[in-house]
């Protein structure tokens, strides 16, 4: 039986709802079960949370260092983790110890999976909720006040980013992305998934050395996942999504997975709940081809 780290992240201090996520330990709690049957993997579970006292910023810049903590140990130590995050501004924290630990001018790839880029910075965003600017951030943003959350020194190449699945943006974003050379695969041009995955997947394989994977629930069509903060119509099925994992799961240089926003409140019928528990047995059954 594998033996997954699992990092739960407690906390919605990106977004724009409370501060408190009970998403992790809720998916901690439901999977319990399942995880202990032989042919799912076993999750160990390492909880973080946020700080009681201090400014919101404070206790995110403090959120996104313990969380690069983990993830650059993992990384370092070749070991395949698996985050919970609750809001989308952890990813700060998560591929920035990613990047900590590797030498040698090794390159990271990341795959992100969202219905949004996720790319202002506080100059540009008109809700100045942090989960709206990971990726400025993760590329190395000009704004000072967005770069002193980001815990660490590394920084993704632009070459090395792929965003899959968008259809929900602001002009300052695209700006930002396009000037950059990143490459955007928005979904309406998205006609077979598993294959779109698999290359993009193959392609970052032969100029990275570890790739990650950031799936922002709001990716999936709201329908199959309508437990998000921020849904957005037209999304990729639920099933597509399982069938391309199911694709990549056993390349090596996949370092680890994070799957975001998932918002229980919002959850109708668990389905939100059980299709997260389907992308991680999928991603992790290493038995699948």
């Amino acid at each position: 039986m594998a033996i997954i780290q699992t990092l739960g992240i407690a906390s919605n201090l990106g977004g724009p709802l409370n501060q408190y996520s009970n998403a992790a330990e809720l998916l901690r709690e439901n999977i319990h079960y399942y995880a202990t049957e032989l042919e799912h993997p076993q999750l160990q579970w390492h909880m973080v949370y946020p700080k009681r006292d201090g400014t919101k910023y404070a206790k995110l810049r403090h959120l996104n260092k313990t969380i690069s903590q983990y993830t650059r140990y993992w990384s370092e130590s070749n070991i395949p983790f698996l985050v919970i995050s609750g809001d989308h501004s952890c990813a700060m924290g998560i591929w920035s110890g990613v990047l900590q630990s590797l030498k040698h001018q090794r390159d990271f790839g990341l795959i992100w999976l969202d219905a949004h880029m996720d790319a202002h910075t506080y100059f540009t965003s008109p809700t100045q909720n942090i989960h709206g600017m990971p990726i400025a951030a993760l590329l190395g943003t000009t704004d000072k006040q967005l770069a002193h959350l980001y815990p660490g020194n590394k920084f993704i190449k632009p070459e090395n980013l792929v965003l899959m699945g968008i259809r929900s943006f602001e002009a300052q974003e695209y700006k930002l992305l396009k000037t950059r050379g990143i490459k955007i695969i928005f979904s309406d041009s998205i006609n077979d998934f598993s294959q779109n995955l698999l290359s993009v997947a193959q392609q970052l394989s032969l100029k990275t050395e570890v790739i990650g994977i950031s799936i922002d629930l709001d990716f999936v069509e709201p329908l199959e996942a309508p437990g998000v903060a921020t849904p957005v119509a037209h999304g990729i099925k639920a099933q597509e999504l399982i069938n391309a994992l199911k694709l990549i799961n056993h390349m090596p240089k996949i370092a680890g997975l994070e799957i975001s926003e998932f918002y229980p409140q919002s959850d109708k019928k668990n389905k939100t709940l059980e299709l997260m528990k389907k992308i991680i047995f999928t991603f992790y059954d290493r038995k699948s081809p």
